[in-house]
């Protein structure tokens, strides 16, 4: 695994190098200078000089990871879905996947507080996670918001549009729906 994603790395790099190359070539003959700086590689941005991490992760290429984010393998982040860790670490367990147009955050201001996201997690369209910690096999649903400080431990379902409040812990073999969430239901 570790050659396999050493040797990713390398072919990546070796492509960016060459992409640049053939650019300055294309610019150096061109009668009215233009340069673009929004391409699509632009999805991946470094703040405070640290870039984000996603060996062996789809990352879809109107997404943003930005700052110290890492994505373990086999997660996926969707269209138009957000990944900021600016202020504190975002750190996605494997297999997780968050949906398009979900947002994920920290917090700095009103405590000091990085975001945590377990194996197996689904976060989806639409849904913030902010500052919060999901443990493993966690199914977060449409427009759900878990917040700064709470937790959700293994094995949990938040409905789609629940709020968790900040502070929070939503125990494990449970289902979540309301604003506050509240328990609905022991999962089976």
């Amino acid at each position: 695994m570790a050659l396999s994603s050493r040797f990713v790395g390398a072919v990546s790099s070796a492509a960016r190098s060459a992409g640049a190359a053939l650019d300055s070539l294309g610019a150096s003959m061109e009668v009215t200078r233009y340069v673009e700086r929004l391409v699509p590689s632009t999805r991946f941005v470094p703040h405070n000089g640290v870039a984000p991490r996603a060996p062996l992760s789809f990352v879809s290429p109107s997404s943003t990871l930005v700052g110290d984010v890492t994505l373990a393998a086999g997660s996926s982040v969707w269209y138009g879905a957000v990944v900021r860790g600016d202020v504190n670490p975002v750190s996605v367990g494997a297999n997780s996947s968050i949906g398009e147009n979900a947002v994920v955050h920290v917090a700095k201001i009103q405590g000091d507080l990085p975001t945590s996201i377990g194996e197996n997690v689904t976060i989806g369209p639409g849904a913030i996670v902010h500052a919060a910690t999901l443990g493993s096999n966690v199914l977060l649903g449409a427009r759900a918001q878990v917040l700064d400080g709470a937790t959700v431990e293994d094995n949990v379902v938040v409905e789609a549009g629940a709020v968790v409040s900040p502070g929070s812990t939503l125990r494990s073999m449970t289902v979540y729906a309301g604003v506050p969430a509240k328990e609905v239901r022991k999962l089976k």
